[in-house]
């Protein structure tokens, strides 16, 4: 009986904690007196994400540790995400497309995002770029060039298709002065034409002469075209010559412009330069890091926190014979651009209500305006993510006659995530309650199950529950699958999909195995 009135009680309190946790956001929408203000806010990284090769989403986020992502909304929804061919936006009066990895920069109090393709039938020869912007991070203009003109590209890409180059991973720079730039690669890129990593690319790089909003209102006139207009576009020589240079991305500190860019398919290398007007000049640069890193794409590059984050995008089928087969984003660190890049683990991003969201090419800025910090964190609070500045700790509180415990740092409710409390990993539900008696998938270290206990403790070990046993790695409290054996000898098999350990006799890669009816212990 008791049980049953504490799990009755348990779940009156989950509903008022959700009350709660929203109404904790909507006070600090509001500014509600003891909410941060402003100038109060922290720096906080703001990212841009399509979900999926069928999900071209354009989706928003933040984070204030480098690792786990919440969402905070969609620019750009693809109304058919379960297709890879097509990526329109839904309700819309006209076709209007997703951009798919796109780059965004905050730039004179707006948000812009882009991407860009050719159409050498209707504009021959030129760059189009794709532009959209917002106030707010809520109300997006349609993606448009701004130009009757787009860009042209001096010189030509040698490549086989001549003037009908193709164009790929347009990325936004934007310096410390305010100048607004765009990098990109043309040439022959194989995927286009049936001919995967057969690809002759080089990168470019254009200034835009200024860059405005088309409207103050986007919310009520999204398909006002952004004010601009652009150079021309000048090939980036690199002093070690190669065909094959994609997803160029730059990061700007003391002076000094870096290039990240990955070289013949596979390698991330990190160049500098200390004049943006000599980029078509290989003697101006200087190669800082050979090798940040293989078998990822599309990098951008962040300092954060004292530590320089490179996030890239796992390539599918690298090694070749070897390969996964899965993409997502993933982030290294380091102390210095040269080398000793540490820990590249996929990144999370998920929903308020802890569901993964799937992730590909993108960037991350690290917010500083006030201003801009002001939209974003607001933003993140109309999410439903919660920030009271001045909060770190343990918190306790009783809620309907449960005493609920919660964590915080530097202001943040740890929310739908896994924090190290009071010596062990504890997750942390979507309203900020600690979790007890709960499984949670964790996308780091390449995924994994685990599960916590009634303490809201990581289980290790072995662990009955839902009427059988399973297994959590001794060190990472992951879910074991499969082929096992226990520290006292017994060899067993935990199912491949629930992890529960299987008993009597079971047909395992095409031969039948018996495991004994109590213990699991192959026979």
């Amino acid at each position: 009986m008791r049980k049953t009135q504490t799990a009755t009680k348990r779940l009156v309190a989950k509903a008022s904690r959700a009350l709660v946790a929203i109404s904790v956001a909507a006070c600090t929408v509001m500014g509600t007196a003891g909410v941060a203000v402003a100038e109060d806010y922290p720096d906080i990284l703001l990212a841009s994400f399509f979900n999926s090769a069928a999900d071209k989403s354009d989706t928003l986020y933040t984070s204030v540790d480098g690792k786990n992502f919440q969402k905070i909304g969609v620019a750009y929804q693809d109304s058919s995400p379960n297709s890879t061919s097509d990526q329109w936006v839904t309700t819309t009066p006209y076709y209007v497309s997703t951009l798919s990895d796109p780059s965004i920069i905050y730039h004179n109090e707006w948000f812009y995002m882009l991407s860009g393709f050719t159409d050498h039938n209707a504009c021959p020869g030129k760059f189009i770029p794709m532009i959209g912007y917002s106030k707010d991070l809520v109300n997006w203009a349609y993606p448009n060039s701004g130009s009757s003109t787009n860009v042209s590209l001096d010189p030509i890409p040698n490549s086989s298709l001549g003037s009908k180059f193709d164009i790929v991973a347009p990325e936004f720079f934007q310096t410390s002065s305010g100048d607004v730039y765009i990098t990109f690669s043309a040439g022959y890129y194989g995927d286009f034409h049936g001919d995967l990593h057969n690809d002759t690319m080089y990168p470019y790089i254009v200034k835009l002469d200024y860059l405005e909003p088309g409207t103050q209102t986007p919310e009520s006139n999204p398909g006002a075209a952004p004010k601009t207009s652009y150079g021309t576009a000048v090939r980036i020589n690199l002093p070690e010559s190669s065909s094959n240079r994609i997803d160029g991305s730059f990061y700007e500190e003391n002076g000094t412009y870096y290039y990240i860019i990955k070289k013949d398919g596979v390698t991330n290398e990190i160049w500098s330069i200390k004049d943006m007007s000599q980029v078509s000049n290989p003697n101006a640069w200087t190669k800082v890091c050979a090798n940040a890193l293989t078998g990822f794409e599309g990098p951008s590059l962040v300092k954060f926190n004292g530590q320089y984050w490179l996030y890239t995008d796992k390539l599918a089928d690298y090694p070749a014979g070897s390969a996964d087969g899965k993409n997502g984003i993933f982030v290294q660190q380091s102390s210095s651009l040269s080398g000793g890049w540490w820990g590249n683990d996929r990144i999370g991003t998920k929903n308020l209500d802890g569901r993964d969201i799937p992730n590909r090419h993108g960037t991350v800025i690290v917010i500083t305006d006030p201003t801009a910090k002001k939209v974003v964190w607001e933003a993140r609070a109309k999410a439903g993510f919660v920030y009271e500045a001045g909060k770190d700790g343990v918190e306790e509180k009783v809620v309907n006659g449960v005493t609920e415990k919660y964590f915080w740092e530097n202001g943040v409710m740890a929310q739908s995530k896994e924090a190290f409390v009071d010596g062990a990993w504890r997750w942390y539900d979507s309203d900020g309650t600690m979790a007890f008696s709960k499984d949670a998938y964790l996308p780091s270290s390449g995924g994994k199950w685990v599960r916590y206990n009634e303490k809201g403790e990581m289980i290790k070990g072995e662990d009955y529950r839902y009427g059988g046993w399973y297994y959590f790695d001794p060190i990472t409290g992951a879910m074991c699958k499969g082929w096992r054996t226990l520290p006292d000898g017994r060899r067993v098999y935990y199912d491949d999909v629930t992890g529960q350990m299987v008993h009597g006799w079971r047909n395992i890669g095409g031969r039948n195995y018996h495991f004994n009816e109590v213990t699991g212990a192959l026979m």
